[in-house]
């Protein structure tokens, strides 16, 4: 009498959501935001019309004076071309991502909404004539906002697995070299990061189901 043989059962999810195309106007989307970012910083550098005396934002403009857009338009005030071109790489990568696969709802339009936001709550604590400039806050809201949504939607790994790439690209990408630079405001990196991590909860569970019906799922039977 030959033995029963037992098989072993399992599914093996192949694609996702993230395994999909960019949607090929992603480039050209996160370019031209990118392009804005360094138009931005160099009419406020030069001084063009008036640029440099109304886009910076501190606590007495937005919370004494109620000037409340300059939480946006300081968003595109940056330091010097170093600092610029730190914010700028990072923001036109992760915003290719971010528009390719989510769409430019979330970037570049609510990354930057966001941005403002995160603007408003720093500078509520910060002393009153201390500015808050640059796309940092924005940048690490991008990253926060990725970086979940890939734990959550990319299951072809395991969850340990996702932990750790995501664990490592934050270290490489977000840990600032400059540690405990006081003209660096951590503060407005880490809202920035959490925003993201929230925003992309709420993104999840509102979009749960297009998300799952973009897995291909592989039935296997092997020997056991």
């Amino acid at each position: 009498m030959e033995a029963a043989v037992a098989y072993h059962h399992y599914t093996v999810i192949r694609e996702t959501w993230l395994t999909r195309k960019l949607d090929g106007w992603a480039v050209s989307a996160s370019a031209l935001s990118t392009m804005a970012l360094i138009l931005g910083a160099t009419l406020y550098w030069n001084g063009t019309l008036g640029l440099d005396t109304w886009m910076a934002a501190n606590h007495v403009q937005l919370f004494a004076s109620h000037q409340w857009w300059r939480a946006w338009t300081t968003l595109f005030v940056h330091g010097d071309p170093r600092h610029l071109l730190s914010n700028a790489f990072m923001f036109f990568i992760v915003g290719i991502f971010l528009s390719g696969y989510f769409g430019v709802f979330v970037f570049p339009l609510l990354a930057v909404a966001v941005g403002g936001l995160v603007n408003i709550l720093v500078l509520g604590g910060m002393p009153p004539e201390t500015q808050l400039i640059g796309m940092s806050g924005v940048v690490f809201w991008m990253g926060g906002f990725w970086l979940t949504l890939y734990l959550l939607i990319d299951r072809r790994r395991t969850l340990t697995q996702r932990i750790v790439r995501a664990g490592g690209a934050t270290l490489g990408l977000y840990v600032p070299a400059e540690a405990f630079d006081p003209s660096i405001s951590y503060l407005s990196h880490l809202w920035g990061f959490i925003f993201g991590v929230a925003f992309a909860l709420i993104y999840f569970f509102y979009n749960r189901e297009k998300f799952n019906a973009a897995e291909v799922r592989e039935e296997i039977c092997e020997e056991a």
